[in-house]
């Protein structure tokens, strides 16, 4: 099998989603087959996983992507960002790039798979597999212009960084896509063949709790992983302030799993933040423990590239919960086109309060309905996002560039 060289900014791990689903595709290919050059950011604190020691892993601190507005307290001259990503792109990455050629050469890598985060393995991407010669595989999380606006790169820069994820899009031989609305717009766009590869789970940990609400005095929503959805979130807070914290009478509680508290103003004894938790027991927690799994999507004008390529990775640990979802976000979304088609939410298409209290007293009021979504739910598990699923794309994948997955 022809040796592979990873770059990318997040290593293989436990306690990052985008590190979890690393650690699933590395565990497909045999030994000695792969070798990681991690370009990661100095605030990570990567757990490693036991079963993957052997793999070789070098690491370089990856330059700060920030924009820095501010020093001492003193707010910067608009000009001196603009001059600090400039300086990172010319003086920082060319660097980065000689090393990651040097492990490449002494890996004696064969095939280049590059995870297209952040501006600077965006930069990388192309130059390298120039300089090495070798086939480029491309894997992208999110569009980079999600990445760009969240860490507010000024016009000039996003130009050019975007035109650098557009050169490496182009240069590569197949691309590893968030979704399959993402796959789709990727092979139209730069004419390379893509495949959707999403978060999985084994369907060891698939749970089949009882199709109804748990309690009669209580209704128990859940919420795992990251708040990208801030408006959205806010909406499902309003509706509940708005219903008086209760839905056909229960009681609302809300259980969070993650590692951050999230945002509103939250009566305490309403909220219970469970931090993040491996992945089994995070399954289980949201099964045994709640009645309803919200999840939020951006609806905003400014996120709507994202909204319409991404896929939440929440959706298959909550399928495999085996609890009904209730989905707040845009309809003509990625994960809302892949909900309608397959029935397996509760949806308002806005973070809107009649929309977001029908959809809850429904999920009450309606025990058929209730049970239905979660059978969808468990079903869309099931052909979708187990790990077999996730390997035999994987393996499409790494045939685009002639490597057979045996």
């Amino acid at each position: 099998m022809k040796r592979i060289m990873l770059l990318t900014d997040i290593p293989p791990c436990t306690n990052y989603t985008a590190g979890l689903v690393t650690a699933q595709l590395c565990r497909s290919l045999p030994a000695g087959a792969l070798s990681v050059f991690c370009v990661q950011n100095r605030g990570l604190k990567p757990e490693y996983c036991d079963d993957l020691a052997g793999l070789p892993i070098r690491t370089v601190a990856k330059t700060g992507e920030n924009r820095a507005t501010y020093h001492r307290g003193l707010k910067l001259p608009r000009v001196v960002p603009i001059g600090v990503e400039l300086f990172r792109r010319v003086v920082r990455v060319p660097p980065l790039i000689r090393q990651a050629e040097a492990y490449a050469r002494e890996q004696r890598a064969q095939v280049l798979w590059v995870v297209l985060q952040g501006q600077t393995m965006v930069g990388m991407a192309a130059p390298l597999a120039k300089r090495l010669g070798l086939p480029l595989l491309t894997h992208v999380w999110d569009p980079l212009s999600w990445w760009l606006r969240a860490h507010e790169v000024d016009r000039a820069n996003r130009t050019l960084d975007l035109r650098a994820f557009d050169r490496a899009m182009r240069a590569s031989m197949g691309c590893a896509a968030a979704s399959w609305a993402m796959a789709e717009h990727y092979t139209a766009r730069y004419g390379v063949p893509a495949v959707p590869i999403i978060a999985a789970l084994d369907p060891a940990l698939a749970r089949h709790p009882p199709g109804r609400v748990y309690r009669t005095d209580t209704l128990t929503i859940g919420m795992a992983g990251q708040f990208y959805a801030d408006a959205e979130w806010m909406g499902l807070l309003d509706t509940l302030q708005a219903m008086e914290w209760r839905v056909a009478g229960r009681e609302v509680r809300l259980r969070v799993l993650g590692g951050h508290v999230p945002p509103g103003d939250i009566p305490p004894e309403r909220l219970e933040v469970l931090g993040w938790r491996p992945q089994a027991e995070a399954v289980n927690i949201l099964s045994e423990q709640c009645d309803v799994l919200f999840c939020g999507y951006p609806c905003s004008t400014d996120m709507r590239e994202v909204a319409q390529l991404s896929f939440p990775a929440k959706l298959p640990t909550y399928f495999a919960a085996g609890r009904p979802v209730l989905f707040v976000g845009p309809a003509d979304s990625s994960p809302g086109r892949y909900l309608a088609e397959h029935g397996a939410a509760a949806r308002a298409d806005a973070p809107d309060l009649p929309l977001i209290q029908a959809a809850l007293l429904r999920l009450v009021e309606d025990p058929a309905w209730y049970a239905s979504l979660a059978a969808a739910g468990q079903k869309a598990f099931a052909e979708d996002f187990t790990l077999a699923r996730q390997r035999e794309n994987f393996a499409r994948f790494l045939s685009f560039v002639g490597v057979e997955l045996t």
